[in-house]
């Protein structure tokens, strides 16, 4: 069997020591498709870039309240949004977790 994991956050800074391998290591797993979620405009351009680049990965684009920094660009999110292997908009409602 195989998984979609629909949130995962390979974008994130901590995978920056071995974000590649991490992916590669997906299908060892059982783990077909993952969507990468942006939090916020810079972490979605990163979604976007990723699913680009990957064939098991898609995008999610939204900023999250929780990552709200000065001024946002929801144009910015929106034109993201019409990227061919953005799935979702992601990351807009409150984490409680915080």
């Amino acid at each position: 069997m195989n998984f979609f994991d629909t949130h995962a956050h390979y974008n994130d800074e901590k995978f920056d020591v071995d974000r590649e391998e991490q992916i590669q290591k997906l299908a060892e797993n059982d783990i077909a498709y993952v969507t990468v979620v942006g939090c916020n405009e810079e972490t979605s351009k990163q979604a976007v870039t990723l699913a680009q680049t990957h064939e098991n990965l898609y995008a999610a684009v939204g900023i999250s309240p929780n990552d709200l920094e000065g001024k946002i660009s929801l144009e910015s999110i929106e034109k993201l949004a019409k990227e061919p292997k953005v799935v979702a908009i992601g990351e807009i409602g409150l984490d409680y977790y915080w």
